[in-house]
């Protein structure tokens, strides 16, 4: 039994006439005392309801439950996600039960924590670090995060988000994730029944002459060329064959591979043997920064094939023969225990091989960007390449990840060709 209906017993049952109680266990002859509870409580909830509620109870299209109580000479319009409490607030109400409207005026920042707790177990853990980064930077000092809610109206909220707007320089990546917050706070208050309508869906921003226009990054910064990672993969393999990472012996292998197969950093950690039938590998779970290991994959599209080329199987043949060597019995391919790698040691060995080699420092990502950019360049079909990576749109396979791999002065050369 949750807490609320424990709560809202308690305060029915010491505001109940115990004669009347007794008379309505005798009648229904049940001895049992949850029953006798639950029983008299349907009872009378429905029958105060039917007394004095004049009001219909609707379901509306976005599945949430509406009705009215008087208000004054007006009405007050009352929301809830379910209809079971939205007759609980009624019952409260025509009971003379506190209801709990009467508490400290909800505002933004009396309602983020547990709007935060909301969050984790509907999105994925970097979803929530990269929410709470953006509250801390746009919402944590501002005023209208202690506005009670209900007093929140179209300008206020509009004359903020354009004023943020130019503080910031938002571009359309920015202010999604800016906006984001707000937007999914007030339709969590309209379900839990603090306000009745969610404001911000009345801003309009004309998104292409109030946001920066985004520019896309420079090729160098978001792949590697074809002789850095040639160079990259001398050292991963200079550091497996002398066992250079203490920790774990097959971290280089992981970098190699990562390049192979386009694999995120969390999801190459995972990778187990059953995972592999022939020349396909099923990407179907990652491992996240502390530890957690999932059975999903990041975004939307879900599982999703990887089409092993010799050099890809070769690398899981060296793994395998390397646990062997060592007596590990492991389920995951780049591990040396029965847990799998850990991606921070991954992660620094792109850094490290960068460092080696006096070139800009790119992330594991970067290894992605790279092994899309291969595939394009090499005249294999988007579509085929979208599918690689799981991308459920070509447009961000296309947008996103499509960078040219070569120097400046391979693309001289490439123009002296094409225009001689």
């Amino acid at each position: 039994m949750k807490s609320d209906d424990s709560n809202l017993i308690m305060d029915v049952l010491s505001a109940t006439d115990q004669n009347d109680l007794l008379r309505f266990v005798v009648e229904r002859g049940n001895l049992s005392l949850d029953g006798v509870v639950n029983d008299y409580m349907k009872t009378r909830k429905e029958q105060v309801i039917s007394d004095h509620h004049p009001f219909a109870i609707t379901k509306s299209k976005d599945g949430r439950y509406r009705t009215y109580i008087k208000d004054g000479s007006k009405r007050k319009q009352i929301v809830r996600v379910n209809e079971s409490d939205l007759k609980d607030f009624l019952f409260r109400h025509y009971a003379g039960i506190p209801t709990g409207e009467s508490k400290k005026p909800s505002t933004l920042a009396s309602l983020y924590e547990e709007w935060i707790e909301h969050k984790r177990v509907h999105v994925e853990h970097t979803t929530v670090e990269r929410i709470q980064r953006d509250w801390k930077r746009y919402y944590s000092e501002e005023e209208i995060i202690n506005i009670p809610l209900r007093r929140l109206d179209k300008l206020t909220v509009d004359k903020w988000v354009h004023e943020t707007i130019l503080r910031y320089k938002l571009n359309n990546h920015s202010y999604g994730n800016f906006s984001l917050i707000i937007r999914q706070m007030l339709d969590y208050a309209v379900d839990k029944g603090i306000i009745t309508e969610n404001v911000f869906n009345q801003v309009k921003v004309d998104r292409k002459r109030r946001l920066v226009r985004e520019e896309k990054k420079p090729d160098h910064t978001q792949v590697y060329t074809a002789e850095e990672q040639e160079k990259i993969f001398e050292l991963a393999w200079r550091d497996f064959n002398a066992k250079r990472f203490r920790v774990n012996h097959l971290t280089p292998l992981v970098v190699m591979f990562m390049f192979l197969t386009g694999m995120r950093i969390g999801e190459a950690c995972a990778i187990k043997y059953s995972d592999i039938s022939g020349d396909i590998l099923t990407v179907r779970r990652m491992i996240r920064n502390e530890g957690d290991i999932i059975d999903k994959t990041k975004g939307t599209y879900g599982e999703r094939r990887v089409l092993l080329v010799p050099e890809a199987r070769s690398i899981i043949e060296k793994a395998q023969e390397h646990q062997e060597e060592y007596g590990v019995s492991t389920e995951y391919i780049f591990s040396m225990s029965e847990r799998p790698i850990f991606r921070d040691s991954v992660a620094k060995a792109f850094y490290k091989y960068c460092d080696e080699l006096g070139i800009e420092k790119r992330s594991s990502h970067k290894a992605r960007k790279t092994f899309v950019s291969s595939l394009l360049d090499g005249g294999v079909n988007v579509n085929t390449v979208r599918q690689l990576v799981g991308h459920v749109d070509e447009r961000t396979t296309l947008n996103n990840y499509c960078y040219d791999r070569s120097t400046n002065e391979e693309i001289i050369s490439q123009m002296a060709t094409a225009l001689s």
